[in-house]
């Protein structure tokens, strides 16, 4: 009966490692470098990708762990923290990012992903990791961003040369075509200010809708009030961001509607205005408020821009409301959370 015991585990024996040099084979065939550390961290298998990528031979490798391995790049504290973590908590790590200097190889980003392996026959738990080079891709997504903050910067400069002619037409214009002028510079000023934010955040991602409304602010501030006047403009927003599409609506109807204020609100030349952005059941509002007379009949009128208004609200897909009354007024844009940048 013990002979028969014994038989039987040396077949388990040659079964699991045959199974473990099918396994080794495997390996050597994926693209990417990868190893296979015991629970001590210290190196069972590595991969011929690995070996040839890090000018490396087997016996210079196996049975070291991995934070000893080359110039000491793996021995990094993060790295292995999250490493140890994945056999007794049973967890995974995807897309570490490691940047470093590789001799042979120079400045190479690698991202790290992990899983545990069990080796039939022995019982033993290990650790598969995968070393993708992802230099390419990260120096690319860099590059980019320097390229669309670049180009957000000049789109801006641009926009301000622009600005600068429209003011000098105002200086030229008869009275009654200056209040257009004025209106078409405040445009401007609010599609300037979204680049001004995307140049300031180094890419064409999310927009930050509190950097946005104060620059908007600050535009019309400059150009339909100037320092010494009573009218001010505030903002009230929560930390929200907003997607780069929507961007130039959101914007410009913010400063339509603070435009109109400015005109309308204030016959006695005092007053306050506050650009608000929050959430509010379940979707988003976009709000100008007032503490002036109330709206009038001139104001209902073509200078309310009406129809710039309406167009970009129904483009965001949301819809307007109106509160007024001799203690000010206060326009309501309700807009779907989806603008929002999650």
């Amino acid at each position: 009966m013990a002979i028969d015991d014994i038989t039987e585990g040396k077949l388990a024996k040659i079964e699991a490692e045959r199974n473990w040099q099918l396994a080794q084979n495997i390996v050597d065939t994926v693209r990417d470098p990868l190893l296979i550390l015991e629970e001590d961290m210290s190196v069972a298998i590595a991969s011929r990708s690995f070996l040839n990528l890090f000018g490396v031979k087997a016996g210079e490798v196996l049975g070291r762990r991995l934070h000893e391995l080359g110039a000491g790049q793996w021995n990094v504290a993060a790295l292995n923290d999250l490493l140890e973590r994945i056999i007794p908590h049973d967890e995974e790590l995807d897309g570490l990012l490691l940047e470093d200097d590789f001799p042979g190889l120079g400045r190479r980003v690698f991202k790290i992903n992990a899983r545990k392996v069990f080796r039939p026959g022995d019982h033993m738990t290990r650790l598969l990791v995968v070393f993708e080079d992802a230099t390419e891709a990260v120096l690319l997504d860099r590059h980019r961003d320097v390229l669309a903050a670049e180009l957000a910067h000049r789109i801006k400069n641009s926009l301000q040369i622009i600005s600068s002619f429209v003011s000098y037409e105002i200086r030229r214009a008869a009275e009654p075509c200056i209040e257009g002028y004025q209106a078409m510079q405040a445009r401007i000023g609010a599609v300037a200010e979204l680049y001004d934010v995307i140049a300031q955040s180094s890419a064409f991602g999310p927009v930050h809708i509190e950097s946005y409304l104060n620059g908007i602010s600050g535009t019309i501030q400059k150009s339909l009030l100037g320092r010494n006047s009573n009218v001010t403009i505030t903002t009230k927003t929560e930390q929200l961001s907003i997607l780069p599409d929507h961007a130039v609506a959101i914007g410009l109807v913010a400063n339509e509607l603070a435009t109109n204020a400015v005109k309308y609100a204030f016959p006695s030349g005092y007053g306050e205005i506050i650009l608000g952005f929050q959430r509010r059941d379940g979707e988003v509002t976009l709000t100008v408020s007032d503490n002036g007379a109330g709206l009038s009949g001139k104001a209902e009128g073509p200078g309310l821009g009406t129809r710039f208004v309406n167009a970009f609200i129904k483009q965001l897909g949301g819809s307007l409301a109106i509160a007024t009354s001799t203690s000010g007024t206060t326009f309501t844009v309700r807009l779907p959370a989806s603008i929002l940048a999650q």
